[in-house]
């Protein structure tokens, strides 16, 4: 029996010598890149960042780590039929003279539409809502608080004619009244700053130009903006112009947390100490033992990647070498393939260490001095009724017809 054991672990031996143990594949995390400027092709950085994240996911030594993805409800559906919902309530309310509950369920259809902005096709539904609050604060006395909110109803949506006007000849003379009112008030600016720059804006429907952008001549009131950013998603939301005030809009990625903070400081082409704390809360989520994230630009004809590779963990980001490819990225598969192949053979040691704060798109610069342009929306002018057409004198029925002789 000794014989048999010992004879056993000598077999073992052999076979853990014969065949030694794989080294564990690096996990790689991803970060969509994001563009530090509104001239990058939309969706170019998360178009890349996939196939980047493709190309290790293929490669011999790495491994492709996720962070976990929470389900996200369909928070534009819900906020509209909620703010629907709140109007309808508002107007049986309004009907029976329940106006103190009218006037609460118009502050949560206008906060709902607020929130969901971006998805507004354009400022009808506000301007309704704003007018029915308006109608209900007349009706309680509230003469002041009512002009501001009738104020809001044609600045967002100019030259439109409001619906609840034609049910009352005494609320269509007050709409005409705070229109004439309205016109000759003295104007306000806008001015809209953006990470990135370069965005362009619709207020009101109509471009106003690219970020940083003054709009000047802008009717005080409420008027509604849009905007995409260069990773496809949409934004806007909703501005109150001031007569002879000049108000500050900020446009960025959406939403809050690490993702957010990170998105937020690249697209502005910075990279400081807390930037690089998201990413590695990023990359131990995903249980990563290294993050890639950076930052794509124009350049030249083309697009450059600047790109970083961090350890979660340490105080230092190595910059991987640039990559340059065309603007559709048709030629982007073999310099991402040939830096899949660096990091699975030197990790972190594939780029170089710099020091944090740092820009991570050398050269490119924010712009300080905003472009300047005049608040310019086509108002729906009246249908002029058609001229009647010439009333033509009977032929003389007396009149014999020419007959040939």
């Amino acid at each position: 029996m000794t014989r048999l054991a010992l004879l056993l672990c000598l077999l073992l031996g052999a076979s853990s010598i014969a065949a030694p143990q794989r080294a564990p594949r690096k996990k790689v995390a991803v970060l969509p890149f994001q563009a530090v400027s509104g001239d990058v092709p939309a969706r170019a950085g998360p178009r890349l960042a996939a196939r980047l994240a493709s190309e290790i996911h293929g490669m011999a030594g790495l491994a492709l780590a996720e962070p976990p993805v929470a389900p996200v409800p369909d928070a534009q559906a819900d906020a509209l039929t909620a703010a629907q919902a709140a109007v309808q309530e508002a107007v049986t309310a309004r009907a029976a003279r329940d106006f103190t509950r009218a006037e609460s369920a118009l502050g949560r259809a206008l906060d709902a539409y607020a929130a969901n902005a971006t998805h507004l096709q354009d400022g009808s539904a506000l301007a309704d809502t704003y007018a029915l609050r308006a109608a209900v604060r007349y009706a309680v006395g509230r003469d002041d608080e009512a002009v501001d909110s009738l104020t809001h109803a044609l600045a967002v949506a100019p030259g439109r004619s409001l619906p609840l006007a034609a049910t009352s000849p005494l609320f269509a003379h007050t709409v005409e009244r705070v229109r004439a009112a309205h016109a000759i008030q003295p104007r306000g600016v806008l001015r809209f700053e953006s990470f990135p720059q370069g965005l362009e804006v619709l207020l009101d429907g109509a471009s106003a130009g690219t970020t940083p952008v003054r709009v000047t001549q802008v009717p005080p009131g409420a008027h509604l903006w849009r905007a995409t950013l260069p990773s496809g998603e949409p934004v806007g939301g909703i501005v109150e112009a001031v007569s002879e005030r000049e108000v500050t809009t900020t446009i960025q990625p959406p939403g809050t947390g690490t993702s957010a903070s990170l998105a937020l400081a690249l697209s502005g082409n910075q990279l400081d100490a807390s930037a690089l704390q998201a990413a590695a809360t990023l990359g131990r989520e995903a249980s990563a033992d290294l993050v890639v994230f950076g930052t794509l630009s124009r350049s030249g004809t083309g697009l450059a990647l600047d790109a970083f590779v961090f350890a979660p963990g340490d105080s230092t980001p190595h910059r991987l070498p640039r990559l340059a490819m065309d603007l559709e990225l048709l030629d982007a598969g073999e310099p991402l393939r040939a830096l899949a192949a660096q990091l699975a053979s030197r990790g972190v040691e594939a780029g170089m260490a710099e020091a944090v704060p740092l820009s991570p798109t050398p050269g490119a610069s924010r712009v300080t001095r905003a472009a300047q342009t005049v608040y310019a929306v086509p108002t729906s002018e009246p249908v002029k009724p058609a001229a009647p057409a010439p009333i033509r004198r009977p032929v003389d029925p007396i009149r014999k017809p020419l007959v040939r002789p």
